[in-house]
Protein backbone atom coordinates (compact mmCIF):
# COMPACT_ATOMS: atom_id res chain seq x y z
CA UNK A 1 0.00 0.00 0.00
CA UNK A 2 1.58 3.51 -1.02
CA UNK A 3 0.59 6.89 0.28
CA UNK A 4 -2.44 7.39 -1.84
CA UNK A 5 -4.06 4.01 -1.11
CA UNK A 6 -3.69 4.72 2.38
CA UNK A 7 -5.08 7.86 2.55
CA UNK A 8 -8.30 7.39 0.55
CA UNK A 9 -8.89 4.34 2.14
CA UNK A 10 -8.06 6.42 5.81
CA UNK A 11 -10.60 8.73 4.35
CA UNK A 12 -13.39 6.18 3.28
CA UNK A 13 -13.00 4.54 6.95
CA UNK A 14 -13.51 8.19 8.80
CA UNK A 15 -15.94 9.53 6.06
CA UNK A 16 -13.73 12.61 5.50
CA UNK A 17 -12.36 14.36 2.45
CA UNK A 18 -9.21 12.66 0.33
CA UNK A 19 -8.15 16.28 1.04
CA UNK A 20 -8.32 15.88 4.96
CA UNK A 21 -7.09 12.43 5.10
CA UNK A 22 -3.88 13.56 3.32
CA UNK A 23 -3.78 16.47 5.47
CA UNK A 24 -4.29 14.06 8.31
CA UNK A 25 -1.57 12.15 7.26
CA UNK A 26 1.23 14.58 6.49
CA UNK A 27 0.20 16.57 9.91
CA UNK A 28 1.26 13.22 12.17
CA UNK A 29 3.99 12.42 10.07
CA UNK A 30 5.49 15.97 10.50
CA UNK A 31 4.80 15.73 14.03
CA UNK A 32 6.41 12.22 14.47
CA UNK A 33 9.60 13.70 12.66
CA UNK A 34 9.72 17.01 14.56
CA UNK A 35 9.56 14.96 18.00
CA UNK A 36 12.67 12.99 17.03
CA UNK A 37 14.47 16.37 15.97
CA UNK A 38 14.42 17.54 19.21
CA UNK A 39 15.16 14.14 20.52
CA UNK A 40 12.53 12.96 21.82
CA UNK A 41 10.66 9.17 21.40
CA UNK A 42 6.74 8.62 19.98
CA UNK A 43 5.52 5.50 21.50
CA UNK A 44 1.89 4.54 20.07
CA UNK A 45 0.87 2.28 21.90
CA UNK A 46 0.48 -1.67 20.75
CA UNK A 47 1.76 -0.54 17.71
CA UNK A 48 5.37 0.54 18.10
CA UNK A 49 8.11 3.13 18.84
CA UNK A 50 9.78 5.42 17.00
CA UNK A 51 13.50 6.93 18.31
CA UNK A 52 16.64 8.01 17.28
CA UNK A 53 19.98 6.06 17.47
CA UNK A 54 23.01 8.33 17.76
CA UNK A 55 26.13 6.39 15.46
CA UNK A 56 29.50 7.62 17.09
CA UNK A 57 31.90 8.23 14.01
CA UNK A 58 34.14 5.59 13.32
CA UNK A 59 37.39 4.37 11.11
CA UNK A 60 36.13 2.30 8.20
CA UNK A 61 38.09 0.89 4.58
CA UNK A 62 37.35 2.35 1.48
CA UNK A 63 35.37 -0.45 -0.30
CA UNK A 64 36.81 0.53 -3.92
CA UNK A 65 40.63 0.40 -2.40
CA UNK A 66 40.62 -1.33 1.17
CA UNK A 67 43.96 -0.85 1.99
CA UNK A 68 42.83 2.68 2.19
CA UNK A 69 41.33 3.95 5.82
CA UNK A 70 38.75 6.44 6.27
CA UNK A 71 36.09 8.11 9.01
CA UNK A 72 32.94 7.71 9.01
CA UNK A 73 30.91 10.15 10.44
CA UNK A 74 28.73 10.66 13.27
CA UNK A 75 25.09 10.01 12.24
CA UNK A 76 21.64 10.04 14.25
CA UNK A 77 19.21 7.44 12.36
CA UNK A 78 15.65 7.01 13.18
CA UNK A 79 14.54 3.47 14.47
CA UNK A 80 11.05 1.71 14.97
CA UNK A 81 10.37 -1.02 17.27
CA UNK A 82 7.37 -3.32 16.96
CA UNK A 83 4.53 -3.16 19.55
CA UNK A 84 3.06 -6.25 20.96
CA UNK A 85 -0.01 -5.80 18.73
CA UNK A 86 1.41 -5.42 15.65
CA UNK A 87 3.70 -8.48 16.15
CA UNK A 88 0.78 -10.63 16.80
CA UNK A 89 -1.13 -8.98 14.14
CA UNK A 90 1.73 -10.22 11.58
CA UNK A 91 2.44 -13.50 13.35
CA UNK A 92 1.77 -16.71 10.72
CA UNK A 93 -0.39 -18.90 12.62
Amino acid sequence: MNKLQLTEQLGAKLGITHSEAVRFLNTLIAMIYDTLRLGGKVNISGFGQFRVSYRASRIGVNPQNPSQKITIAKLNTPKFKAGEAFKEAVKLE
